[in-house]
C-alpha cells in the first residue's frame, strides 16, 4: 500500500468506453461542434457536472437509449471503481462496491455502504436494486462519502436514478425486444395531459426469459426472468409557487434467483452414512461431480422466488422567489419468498425457504436558497424501516446424528421430514438534520462547507433455531427470543474549496466524513450468537481537475483520493460450536483505500464521440484482529479485501451519421474490462474472480424520431466468469455470467 500522504501516481492510459450526445450550436460566423452540458443534482439542486466540486459520473438518457444497457449493472462500465455483481441468493439484488466498499450481504439487519436513490427517495435494502433501464432521465454516480446531503449509509457513495416527469401533452413509447435465450421483453410509456397545469405518466413493463444455464438434472434452462412492472405518474402545477409530483409503483418478480451452478468438488454418493456425513475425513464420502460447469448446472431444483414490491414517491416544490421548500415522502413494502438450493447438488439435502416482509417511511425536508454570496442548503431527514424474517431448512436433519444437536425422543437420526426455523425482526430509525454552504470569496474561489448530524437507533429481535417435524409438530422447541437495542449518533462534516481558472478549468480540494450505524446481524441459529458491531466511520481527502479543451471539443475530469476508515465492517460465515453456520459482523480496526480516477470524452468529428475512463484503487487493512472465531485468521491484516479490483479500464466509441429525411444511423462499440478480486473473506480461492473484459456493441437505425430499429450484441466475445459462496462445510456455489447474446429492439415513439 501506498504512504498515506503520498500522491497516486498517474495513470497512462484511458479507460471505459460511453458515449456523450452531440450538440451544435451556432454562431454569426459558422456552427460550432461541442461537447454538451451536462446538467446532474449532485448537490441537491441542479448544476453544470463541470462545476460540482464532487466526484460525480452522469449516465445521459442518450447513453441508457443503447440497447446493450439493458439495467443497472450494466453502468458499470461507465463510471470509474464501480463494480456491480448481483448478490448470490437474491433477486435482483446488487452488490455494489465504490472506491472499495462494498456489500454483498442478503440480511436486512446489515445496512448497505453504497446509497442508491430513485428519484430521491433512498431504497434502505439491497434487494431488488437491479433496476431495469427504461424511461429513465439519467443516472448519477457520486464517489466517495455522501452523507452531508444524502445522508444514511451513503459512506461510500451513491447512485442517484432519476426517471423522467410527465409531460403536459400526449405522447409515449411502446417498446419490444427479441432475444436470445427466449428473451421477450414488452414495454410501454403513454404521457396523457390533464389541462395545461399537469399530465399524467402510465408506464408498464414484462420481462421474460428462458435462462442461460442447462440444468442436467431436471433437463430445463435456469436463471430465467419474469418480470411484471407498472405504475403511474402524476405531476401538476397547483399555483405559480406549489408543484406536486406523486408516483406510485407495483413490481411483481418470479424470477429464478440466479443461473447457480455446482462448485463442490465433491458429490453425495451415499448421503444417509451420517457417520461419514460427520467424520474428519469428510471428503471421503463424495464423489467428484462433473455435473456443472459455465453452460452446465447438477441442482436438484431452481432457485426460485416470488417478490412483490409496492413504491410510493410524493414529491412537492414550494417557489418562495429567492428559496425553494422541498419536501419528498418515500415508502416501500415489500413481500420476499423463496426456495434456494443450498447442497448445490443433484441429491435432495439441503434446501431453505426464506419469508419476508420488510417496509420504509422516509420523509425529507429541505431548502435551497441565497444570502448574499452564499447558496444555502439545509434539511431535516426522518428514516424508519422494519422487517420480519423466517428461514426454514429442509432435509439436512434426517442425514445427520443427534452429536453435538440436541437430543429428541427418536434416538439416532432426526426423522425424515425435520425441518429447522429461525427468525427474526428488526427495526431502524434515523434522523438527521443537514446543511451546505457555498461561498463565493471572489469570482474565482468559492469555499464549500457542510455537516450532517445523524441519530440512528436500532433493535433487533431474533430467535433460536427450533425443529419441527414434516407435520408441524415440535421435536426441539427452542426458538427463544431475546430483544436487544442500541443507539448511535455522529456528526460528519465537510470542508472543500474550488478554484476556477477559467470558465473551462476548475480545481477542488477537499476534506469528508461519512458514518454508517451499527447494529445486530440477526442470522443465527442461537441468541447466544446475538453479537453487536460498532459504528464505522471514514476520513476522505480528495482533489480533482475538471476542465474543457479544444473548443469544448475534449473534456477531461480527474480526482485522487485516500479514505482512511475505522471499524471498517465486515460480514463473515463462521461455524458455531454446534456444528451449524451462521454469519458474524465484525469491525476492522482500520483500513485505507486510496486511488485515481480519470475521465475523458472527445469529439473528434461531426458524428464521432469517443470516450474513455477508468480507475486505480490500492485498497487493504490495516490492523484487523480478530480472536476465538474457528475457522477465521486471528489477524485478518494480510487478507485481500473483497470486491476490490486495482485497475478498472476500457474504451468507447460512437458514431452518428444522417441517411435520409431526418433520420440516422448509430454506430456503439464499449469496451470494459476490470481486474482481479476476491469475493470471499478469508481469500479461499473458491471467491477469486478472474480478470475480464466484455464487448458490447449496437447498430441503431432511427426514423424521423419516430422509429427506432436496434441490433445488438452482449459480450459478444463471450467472455466467462463466476461469483462463487463458500458456506463450509456443507456447500460451495455461485453464479456464472451471461454468454454471447444477441438480439433486437423495436422502438416506437408517438
Amino acid at each position: 500500500m501506498l504512504e498515506k500522504t503520498a500522491l497516486v501516481p498517474a495513470l497512462t492510459c484511458f479507460f471505459i468506453g460511453v458515449t456523450t450526445p452531440i450538440t451544435t450550436y451556432a454562431n454569426d460566423d459558422a456552427p460550432t461542434l461541442a461537447l454538451e452540458e451536462v446538467i446532474v443534482t449532485a448537490r441537491k439542486r441542479a448544476e453544470s457536472m463541470q462545476l460540482v466540486p464532487v466526484a460525480v459520473s452522469a449516465i445521459t438518457a442518450a447513453e441508457l437509449a443503447q440497447s446493450s444497457i439493458r439495467n443497472l449493472q450494466d453502468i458499470q462500465g461507465f463510471v470509474p471503481n464501480l463494480l456491480i455483481d448481483r448478490v448470490p441468493g437474491l433477486q435482483s439484488g446488487a452488490a455494489i462496491a465504490i472506491r472499495g466498499v462494498s456489500y454483498q450481504e442478503i440480511d436486512k439487519s446489515l445496512d448497505p455502504g453504497i446509497g442508491v436513490l430513485l428519484d430521491g427517495v433512498y431504497l434502505g435494502t439491497n434487494s431488488g436494486q437491479i433496476l431495469e433501464n427504461f424511461d429513465l432521465e439519467r443516472i448519477e454516480v457520486l464517489r466517495g462519502p455522501q452523507g452531508t446531503l444524502f445522508g444514511k449509509n451513503t459512506i461510500g457513495g451513491a447512485l442517484s436514478i432519476i426517471r423522467t416527469a410527465p409531460t403536459k401533452e400526449f405522447g409515449g413509447k411502446v417498446q419490444g425486444t427479441l432475444g436470445e435465450n427466449g428473451r421477450q421483453d414488452i414495454r410501454g410509456l403513454f404521457n396523457l395531459p390533464l389541462t395545461d397545469k399537469g399530465g399524467v405518466k402510465l408506464f408498464a413493463s414484462k420481462l421474460e426469459s428462458d435462462g442461460y444455464i442447462k440444468n442436467t438434472t431436471y433437463n430445463k434452462d435456469q436463471g430465467g426472468q419474469n418480470l411484471a412492472d407498472y405504475g403511474v405518474t402524476l405531476a401538476y402545477q397547483f399555483t405559480d409557487e406549489l408543484d406536486v409530483l406523486f408516483t406510485a409503483e407495483r413490481t411483481r418478480d418470479k424470477s429464478e434467483v440466479g443461473a447457480w451452478a455446482d462448485f463442490n468438488k465433491f458429490e453425495f454418493s451415499v448421503p444417509q452414512d451420517a457417520a461419514c456425513l460427520l467424520s474428519p475425513d469428510f471428503g471421503g464420502c463424495f464423489l467428484f461431480d462433473t455435473g456443472s460447469d459455465e453452460d452446465h448446472s447438477s441442482t436438484n431444483a431452481p432457485n426460485s422466488a416470488d417478490t412483490t414490491n409496492d413504491f410510493f414517491n410524493l414529491k412537492m416544490n414550494y417557489d418562495l422567489s429567492d428559496w425553494m421548500i422541498t419536501s419528498i415522502t418515500g415508502y416501500i413494502d415489500r413481500d420476499e419468498n423463496s426456495r434456494q438450493e443450498y447442497d448445490a447438488n443433484s441429491l435432495e439435502f439441503l434446501y431453505v425457504n426464506v419469508d419476508e416482509s420488510y417496509s420504509q417511511f422516509s420523509q425529507e425536508l429541505r431548502t435551497t436558497g441565497n444570502i448574499g454570496d452564499v447558496v444555502m442548503t439545509a434539511g431535516l431527514y426522518y428514516w424508519h424501516s422494519e422487517y420480519d424474517a423466517a428461514q426454514t431448512s429442509y432435509d439436512l436433519w434426517q442425514y445427520l446424528p443427534t452429536g453435538p444437536f440436541p437430543t429428541n425422543s427418536f434416538g439416532g437420526t432426526w426423522p425424515v421430514g425435520t425441518r429447522a426455523i429461525i427468525k427474526q425482526r428488526g427495526e431502524n430509525t434515523s434522523y438527521a438534520a443537514f446543511a451546505s454552504a457555498d461561498w463565493s470569496l471572489t469570482d474565482k474561489l468559492t469555499l464549500n462547507l457542510a455537516a450532517r448530524y445523524t441519530y440512528d437507533e436500532r433493535s433487533l429481535e431474533p430467535s433460536s433455531s427450533q425443529f419441527e417435524s414434516e407435520d408441524g409438530s415440535p421435536l426441539v422447541p427452542g426458538g427463544e427470543t431475546v430483544k436487544v437495542d442500541a443507539d448511535w449518533d455522529q456528526v460528519s462534516p465537510r470542508i472543500g474549496a474550488q478554484y476556477d481558472f477559467t470558465d473551462d478549468l476548475m480545481a477542488y480540494v477537499s476534506y469528508s466524513e461519512g458514518f454508517k450505524g451499527g447494529g445486530f446481524f440477526g442470522r443465527i441459529t442461537s441468541v447466544d450468537n446475538v453479537r453487536q458491531y460498532n459504528p464505522e466511520t471514514v476520513e476522505t481527502y480528495e482533489a480533482g481537475v475538471k476542465s474543457d479543451w479544444w473548443n469544448q471539443r475534449l473534456r477531461i475530469n480527474a480526482a485522487v483520493f485516500t479514505s482512511e476508515y475505522k471499524d471498517k465492517q465486515e460480514d463473515i460465515i463462521v461455524t458455531d460450536p454446534s456444528g451449524l453456520v451462521d454469519t458474524v459482523v465484525l469491525n476492522a480496526s482500520s483500513a485505507t483505500m486510496q486511488g485515481l480516477e480519470l475521465e475523458m470524452t472527445a469529439l473528434l468529428a461531426d458524428g464521432l464521440t469517443l470516450v474513455a475512463q477508468g480507475g486505480y484503487l490500492d485498497a487493504g487493512y490495516d490492523n484487523f484482529q480478530i480472536a476465538g472465531i474457528p475457522g477465521v485468521p486471528d489477524d485478518a491484516s494480510k487478507l485481500k479485501m473483497r470486491n476490490t479490483p486495482e485497475f478498472t479500464f476500457g474504451a468507447g466509441v460512437r458514431y452518428v451519421q444522417p441517411v435520409f429525411d431526418d433520420s440516422e444511423m448509430s454506430y456503439n462499440v464499449n469496451y470494459a474490462w476490470r481486474d482481479s478480486y476476491v469475493t470471499i473473506f478469508n481469500n479461499d480461492p473458491l471467491g477469486d474472480v478472474d480478470a475480464v473484459g466484455l464487448w458490447n456493441a449496437n447498430i441503431d437505425f432511427r426514423l424521423r424520431d419516430m422509429l427506432t430499429v436496434s441490433v445488438y450484441g452482449r459480450n459478444i466475445s463471450d467472455e466467462r466468469y463466476y461469483r462463487a459462496v463458500l458456506i463450509p462445510p456443507l456447500a460451495s456455489f455461485g453464479q456464472w455470467n451471461e454468454p454471447r447474446n444477441y438480439g433486437v429492439t423495436l422502438t416506437y415513439a408517438f
